[in-house]
């Protein structure tokens, strides 16, 4: 299984070569979050997903989330108007899997992988915009229970604590795309990734009550 693709490729796109055609089963989808699970031809989850969302003025956003509204996938919605897409992890992390998410993946399993991102839009040359803060969690079929050195060299500070050192979004994009390389500024990075913490802390706390509802 390839790694988790930071950019323009899909994690849909992942999913589509493993198990064929993937829909988006949504769950609820308002003003604050959007609740949905991934799922094959067989209606089995590959994917159970919150995103919570930032608030926009872009009319344009305002129709793709229409959109996503209807079941398109958050990636597929996006790329379909033309926007390139970035992920920046902020964490990933194992979830306990409670009986209703187990039955929905299909597994015996008792834990997961998730992993915690906030979802960069791009179209053209303009200032990236994020859409919002997604958890993925994934079925251990699709993604075994385990943290690898590519999952933790992968996560970054949220990008509030970035922009209080002076990276801006348009930074961050750039920098994904250059295999997230951060070592000119690393202390930095480093003080601004602890910095994160305590927002990372409050997702998951917010993802963990969702979860077992």
């Amino acid at each position: 299984m390839e790694h988790f693709p930071l950019i323009n490729r899909l994690h849909t796109d992942v999913l589509e070569e493993k198990y064929g055609p993937i829909s988006a089963r949504v769950i609820i989808h308002d003003d604050k979050i959007r609740e949905s699970h991934l799922v094959d031809t067989l209606g089995v989850s590959r994917t159970y997903a919150i995103t919570f969302f930032q608030k926009t003025q872009k009319k344009e956003i305002e129709k793709i989330n229409n959109e996503i509204k209807t079941g398109v996938p958050i990636g597929k919605a996006f790329r379909n108007q033309e926007y390139s897409i970035r992920k920046n992890v902020i964490s990933v992390y194992l979830v306990t899997l409670p009986h209703w998410l187990k039955k929905t993946f299909g597994t015996a399993e008792n834990k997961a992988k998730a992993r915690l991102s906030e979802f960069y839009a791009r179209k053209g040359n303009a200032e990236p915009i994020i859409y919002g803060t997604v958890v993925e969690v994934y079925s251990p079929d699709f993604r075994p229970a385990e943290i690898n050195t590519t999952d933790k060299q992968q996560v970054n500070p949220v990008t509030r604590e970035f922009e209080k050192i002076g990276i801006s979004k348009s930074e961050v994009w750039d920098r994904i795309s250059q295999k997230n390389d951060w070592s000119d500024i690393k202390k930095k990075y480093l003080a601004a990734k602890k910095a994160s913490r305590d927002d990372v802390y409050r997702f998951k706390r917010r993802i963990e009550k969702i979860i077992k509802k």
